[in-house]
């Protein structure tokens, strides 16, 4: 298989995808939002159609709307004007495809969804212990508790809104949740770093320099026309961190990929964990990259060390990558 055919089954990321931090009433309906696939907000005396009538180009539609709510809360609600902006951020500006951001209670973990689709759906069942009644689909994608948690992201914690928007910290958020992605025409390979104990600078130096190094001699040896000095690298080294890898030549950063997950797996045959083992017979990139593993008597000591580094640092192989390793493997 060649190098393009496997670039045509990379993930892609949407460069209009948004992201945002949507509050559980402080967490209290934390549970009831991921156990029924939704999020959700209050105010069930405003009706969708009430939203609808705040719907326009200038501020008018939100002076309606916050009068509506003056006349239905009277003096319960206090900022009408505020309530109105997020009724309608909710309503018309979270969109499939976004990420939003779940805080539980106190922040002690932060579950990362999808939003599934953009039109608010309204659910009178409490099944789920949530009496929020205006409603959007979302599926789950992981937590993350709070101590790990990407310290780029503690200042968007801080935000005590019903809806944040969380823009400004996009490419952090892409990183949690996204290993192996294209996004903008820029191919992005993210390195987990999961050892607990005291993470040492230069291990992850070196992984980063050694699967550079190792990526430069098999480009030379095949003729290519890559060269690491292209890529950008970002390194985070608290415990746990990330080693990231990204530039616009998308075949060179997936090269990297093979070879890093070739080499964390014990190279090909291609076993990356009890559960996997691919068995890779194409005459294309994968076979080059395995023999290039196997035969180059020059590289064999950055080899070791790459994989001594990665061991140590407990390196999570990037899961995109796998999953069409493992979806080719199925072809």
């Amino acid at each position: 298989m060649t190098i393009e055919e496997i670039i045509n089954k990379l993930p892609r990321v949407r460069e209009n995808r948004k992201y945002w931090l949507v509050r559980a009433d402080g967490g209290k309906y934390y549970d009831s939002f991921l156990r029924g696939d939704f999020i959700a907000i209050g105010y069930n005396r405003i009706s969708l159609k009430d939203i609808e009538k705040g719907k326009t180009k200038d501020e008018t539609g939100v002076q309606i709307l916050k009068e509506k709510i003056k006349q239905v809360y009277d003096e319960v609600e206090k900022r009408p004007g505020h309530t109105a902006k997020q009724l309608l951020k909710f309503t018309y500006e979270i969109k499939k495809n976004d990420i939003v951001l779940i805080p539980s209670e106190n922040s002690e973990e932060i579950a990362f969804v999808e939003v599934k689709q953009t039109p608010v759906f309204t659910d009178l069942n409490d099944k789920y212990d949530c009496p929020y009644i205006k409603r959007k689909k979302i599926s789950y994608l992981k937590t993350v508790p709070r101590d790990v948690l990407d310290p780029n992201l503690y200042k968007l914690m801080f935000s005590h809104h019903t809806i944040t928007s969380a823009e400004d910290y996009s490419s952090h958020i892409d990183k949690i949740v996204n290993t192996f992605f294209i996004k903008a025409d820029e191919a992005h390979i993210v390195l987990k770093v999961e050892a607990t104990e005291d993470v040492k600078a230069r291990s992850v130096f070196e992984v980063g320099s050694l699967t550079l190094d190792l990526f430069d001699e098999f480009c030379k040896e095949e003729g290519l026309d890559y060269n690491s000095d292209e890529f950008e690298v970002k390194l985070a080294i608290q415990s746990p961190g990330f080693i990231e890898l990204a530039g616009y030549a998308v075949g060179g950063i997936l090269i990297i990929g093979i070879i890093f997950v070739a080499l964390a797996g014990g190279g090909f045959e291609l076993k990356i964990r009890d559960d996997l083992t691919l068995n890779m017979k194409t005459d294309g990139i994968i076979e080059k990259i395995r023999s290039f593993l196997r035969t180059n008597s020059k590289i064999q000591t950055k080899k070791k060390l790459l994989e001594k580094h990665s061991k140590s640092l407990k390196i999570k192989d990037p899961q995109e990558l796998i999953d069409v390793l493992k979806e080719i493997d199925k072809d």
